[in-house]
Formats: structure tokens, C-alpha cells, sequence
């Protein structure tokens, strides 16, 4: 069977990572479905996935063998415009998935979801040394209980199809591209490193993060990769260390590439990190053993050396 497949938010951060992996795999019959209709990389079909009627009538014309869900609003958006949030994060999941429940039994092949370690709580709450899958579920915000709506209609659409389908958590995605939501924070600190400039993390404490590259191939993998039968919620593979740690990284690694010289510090009211960290990774690997992790130190070079380019260009 020939692969087609149908991306939600192909155009973002994450959704252009996922793409450009697909393309380098040799999957090239990509529809990315976006507010605009348009794709630098993909085709496109043009539709509000918080519409019901435009949603359905992409997933019917696509006909996908496999979907990959990333469109969403992030954290801040949630929280100031909360009816839209659930429109799109809620609502528009749930239509996805109605959606493509409708399509010709043994067609689709497998369903990813962009969930997130927002659906658990604060890390002080779990005592383990890590965070497993099968840790209580807390979310402390609107878009964590979205996620941990999302996950439920990910897992009712596998007891209604049986198809194979996976809700993916991750948490600090940082690189190339990411320039939304409360976490984008360490990548506007890799952007000013390499400009030069000043910048103040707002927040201090343990984070969990995974390098761009490393989560579009996450979702890529999981959609495309060796998988049995089922339904299943994974940690996307990421690394844990001090927000200071990070930052440390970046200075380092701006000084030994040349760069212009910057301040990239701490904010002197500076919030504890809210986010969960240490999420364990044994379960993915074991289902997908390739999928790879980048050290903090190569992602941090990486992406100065973007948007180093970036600048010069």
C-alpha cells in the first residue's frame, strides 16, 4: 500500500521538523492541512480544524494511511482565549478523529496525537526518580486538561476502528522554529546568543527538553515506524537539566563559535518552573528503538549556528 499522509499544523514548528524527516525517509505524498491553504514543502488544503465540516471534508478527500495531529493552541493562547482553545483543541480533535473513523475499514493505518507532559502536575508531585507513563495524570492548566481530553478521544477512536494509535508527550521542544507558547522561552535565548544582545529567562528550575530535529522525528517515526496493534501513550525521548545549566551551555558554546557577544542571564523575579521533568524514556525506546536523542550541548550548536545564518543572510 502506497502511504499518504495527512498533517495537521505541517506548518509549524514541530509540523515543519515532522515533514522535512518524512522527506528525507522518502514519504513524499504529505497534505498539510492549515489555515491558509499553504505549504512551502507540502501540498495543502485550506480549513479551521475547529469546523467540523471543513475538517471532515479534508480527511475524506485526503483519504490519508496515516494522520499525524499537531494543530493547537499553545499554553498563553489557552489561557487569554479560553472557548477558542477548546474550540480548537478539544472540539477540533474530537472532529479529526470522527473524521477519520468514517474512512474505509483497513484505509488508515495508524493515528498520532500531539499530547504533552502538561497532563501531569508539577514534578514535586511525583517521587519517583522518574516520570512514567502510568504516573497520575494532573494537569495544572487548560491546555494540559485538553491534552488529557485529546488522549481520551485518541484512545476511543482505537476501541471504535481498531486502528493502531499513539498520543505522544513531550515537553520543552527548543531549535529552529520554535517561537510560540510559554516554553519558547530557551530558543529566544539561542536566538539572541546569536545576534548579541541581552536577554532574562523568566522562569528557573529543572526542565525537560528535546532538540527540534529530535521531536519531528519522534512523530514522523511513530506514524511510520514497526508498530503492533493498539493504542498507547509514550514520553517523547528528551534530556532533563537546570534551566541555569542550559543557559551555561549557550554562552559556552557562543563564545567558542565566535559569535557576537551577548547576556543571556536569569530574571531577577524569575518564577519557579512549573513543568514536569525526568520523563522517562524506557517505553518509547523499547517500541522504537532508533529514535534518536540529541545532547543538549549539539542541539544548543545547532541552532546557534541557524540562526547565526539567519542573521548573516
Amino acid at each position: 500500500m502506497s502511504e499518504r499522509i495527512f498533517i495537521t499544523g505541517a506548518t509549524g514548528c514541530i509540523g515543519s521538523a515532522t515533514v522535512a524527516w518524512l522527506k528525507s525517509k522518502g514519504f513524499d505524498d504529505i497534505v498539510a492541512f492549515t489555515r491558509t491553504g499553504k505549504s512551502d514543502t507540502t501540498d495543502a488544503i485550506a480549513g479551521d480544524i475547529s469546523d467540523r465540516s471543513t475538517i471532515e471534508k479534508a480527511v475524506w478527500k485526503v483519504n490519508p494511511t496515516r494522520i499525524i495531529h499537531l494543530a493547537a493552541f499553545q499554553t498563553p493562547d489557552c489561557q487569554s482565549q479560553p472557548f477558542r482553545g477548546m474550540e480548537i483543541n478539544v472540539h477540533g480533535t474530537n472532529y479529526l478523529f470522527q473524521a477519520a473513523a468514517a474512512l474505509s475499514e483497513g484505509h488508515l493505518q495508524r493515528c498520532v496525537f500531539a499530547s504533552s507532559a502538561a497532563v501531569y502536575g508539577a514534578r514535586s508531585l511525583y517521587p519517583a526518580a522518574t516520570v512514567t507513563e502510568d504516573s497520575g495524570l494532573q494537569p495544572p492548566n487548560l491546555y494540559g486538561h485538553w491534552k488529557v481530553s485529546g488522549e481520551g478521544a485518541a484512545q476511543a477512536f482505537h476501541m471504535e476502528t481498531d486502528v493502531p494509535s499513539i498520543s505522544l508527550r513531550l515537553a520543552t521542544t527548543f531549535g529552529p522554529g520554535r517561537d510560540a507558547g510559554l516554553t519558547s522561552a530557551p530558543t529566544t535565548a539561542l536566538k539572541t546568543a546569536a545576534s548579541g544582545g541581552e536577554f532574562a529567562m523568566p522562569y528557573i528550575g529543572r526542565e525537560h527538553y528535546h532538540f527540534v530535529e529530535d521531536v519531528g522525528a519522534g512523530f514522523a517515526m511513530s506514524a511510520m515506524a514497526d508498530f503492533s496493534n493498539g493504542y498507547y501513550e509514550f514520553n517523547l525521548r528528551g534530556i532533563t537539566m537546570e534551566t541555569t545549566g542550559f543557559l551555561a551551555e549557550i554562552n559556552t558554546a557562543a563564545a567558542e563559535l565566535g559569535l557576537p557577544a551577548s547576556e543571556i542571564t536569569t530574571a531577577k523575579d524569575a518564577f519557579k518552573a512549573p513543568f514536569v521533568c525526568d520523563l522517562d524514556d524506557s517505553k518509547i525506546l523499547a517500541t522504537f528503538p532508533d529514535m534518536p536523542r540529541t545532547t543538549i550541548p549539539d542541539g544548543i550548536r545547532q541552532s546557534l549556528k541557524y540562526f547565526a545564518g539567519e542573521n548573516s543572510a
